[in-house]
């Protein structure tokens, strides 16, 4: 399949035409037009220290000025050529307005505007990543950014560097004013093909996405099939492979297995207080996983063995607001999600009424406040959890009612045939996104949903299509 790419040439349209004169003249008319592909309400994207150019036919034409423009911003008119070359620094602003004028020969004059926006941060927490694990055969990973205002960006990483990702990109975080991207295969897949790209482990600016370092799979050769990255500092970046759990020192590149941390599942990391979590089930038996940086050992911490309902099996955990870890389980035919205190060892639950759907990023569910959103298939579910009171037992008077679904996507959109990994909740607005596709043949016909519940159950408050190549999942600056 053929990956579509975004140009960064992607100019506005035509807004305005005037004329300085009612007369007649006996000079013909002037005519101007660019030539550069438009894409209508969308801006072009220009990355700072990178022009780019608008080319332009003109006839019957004395000049061309192009001006108007914002703090930071420069353009400058080739005639001969029949160009224009646009830049921006560093710290320009983010939005402006390029206004064109090409005066006539007969004074006559035309006038055209084109919408700029500079790639200088992607770091506003009104922002929202989709990272894409690409095709494993055919390309690499990639990085969809969706801007504040709803632009959307196809391949952020590569659009700033030039470079790509490695080969089936899993997952990132962010620490410290930077964002670990973690691929399955680097540059190599698992048949062998060898792919052009950044590497197994690329580190970027979270502002610019600038890359600032890149791990290759010979300098990370111990690591099998790596999945899932969580970062405290440079020296403390825990990477979970087929085999368990290793702490990279970024600056030495030296790898240390984390004893006891063997069969960690596929599933993303809850970084809180200056550690990481996980979790293990053995033997029906499920336990919270601590890694703290004062040692390369983990501690476990057992679950209650008497709980309202049974955890056999962990399906995901994240960290709650309060301190405390989600826990999303199933023991017995019956599905629950809880919130773990770590200092009592108690928990406290609800019931829901599926068994969630979990993708390979392992991303059971996500949750915002007492807000907690899964799915089944393409159905999003939601419940408001009770943090008041004790638990039942028996689990009477369960607060089952609040669990409801929200909507099935798939009746909205014929092409959105399987939701791809996970849901993501927004920290700021609150909006919850999936990614949907319309079959693992046919990925490239995708969709990028948003909903703000508050206002609508049926109606998506954003929907982009035909962006994503396999999604990794969701991401989001103000979640650092």
């Amino acid at each position: 399949m053929l990956r579509k790419t975004w140009s960064l040439l992607l100019p506005v349209v035509v807004l305005t035409l005037g004329s300085c004169s009612d007369e007649k003249e006996t000079a013909p008319a002037p005519t101007f037009e660019l030539t550069t592909e438009i894409t209508a309400g969308e801006p072009q994207f220009v990355v700072p220290g990178k022009s780019i150019e608008l080319a332009y036919t003109a006839a019957n034409v004395a000049s061309v000025e192009a001006g108007g423009l914002g703090e930071g911003w420069s353009a400058e008119v080739d005639p001969t050529a029949g160009r224009i070359e646009i830049a921006a620094t560093d710290d320009a602003v983010t939005r402006t307005t390029l206004k064109i004028t090409a005066a006539g020969t007969n004074g006559e004059s035309l006038a055209k505007e084109v919408e700029l926006y500079c790639l200088n941060a992607f770091d506003d927490p009104q922002g929202v990543f989709v990272l894409n694990e690409g095709n494993m055969t055919t390309e690499n990973g990639s990085l969809t950014w969706i801007s504040p205002e709803g632009y959307v960006l196809d391949d952020a990483y590569r659009t700033v560097n030039g470079t790509e990702l490695g080969n089936v990109a899993q997952d990132m975080a962010f620490c410290d004013g930077k964002i670990y991207i973690i691929s399955q295969n680097g540059n190599k897949n698992p048949n062998g093909t060898t792919f052009e790209n950044d590497g197994m482990l690329v580190v970027a600016d979270a502002r610019t996405l600038k890359r600032t370092a890149a791990f290759t799979n010979e300098e990370l050769e111990d690591l099998d099939w790596p999945t899932h990255i969580a970062v405290l500092d440079e020296r403390h970046v825990y990477i979970r492979d087929n085999r368990g759990i290793y702490r990279l020192d970024a600056g030495t590149k030296q790898l240390t297995f984390i004893t006891g941390t063997d069969g960690a599942p596929k599933s993303r990391f809850v970084t809180m207080n200056g550690k990481v979590y996980t979790y293990l089930v053995k033997n029906t038996l499920g336990k919270i996983l601590e890694i703290d940086p004062a040692s390369d050992a983990a501690v476990t911490y057992s679950l209650p063995y008497t709980t309202t309902y049974f955890i056999n099996d962990i399906k995901g955990i994240q960290a709650a607001d309060d301190g405390r870890i989600w826990i999303m389980a199933f023991g017995f035919g019956e599905s629950s999600i809880g919130k773990f205190d770590l200092s009592t060892r108690k928990i406290k639950q609800h019931l829901i009424g599926i068994e969630v759907s979990v993708g390979s990023n392992g991303v059971a569910f996500v949750a915002r406040g007492n807000d907690v959103y899964y799915a089944d298939g393409t159905t999003i579910y939601h419940l408001l959890f009770d943090d008041e009171g004790e638990d039942e037992v028996n689990g009477e008077g369960d607060p089952l009612s609040s669990d409801e679904p929200m909507i099935d996507v798939a009746a909205l959109d014929d092409n959105a045939g399987l939701s791809y990994n996970g849901l993501g909740v927004h920290p700021v607005t609150g909006r919850v996104y999936i990614n949907t596709i319309k079959s693992f043949a046919l990925y490239t016909q995708n969709q990028i949903w948003g909903f703000d519940f508050a206002v609508s159950f049926e109606n998506p408050a954003v929907k982009y299509e035909n962006y994503t190549n396999f999604p990794a999942g969701f991401y989001f600056p103000a979640g650092n």
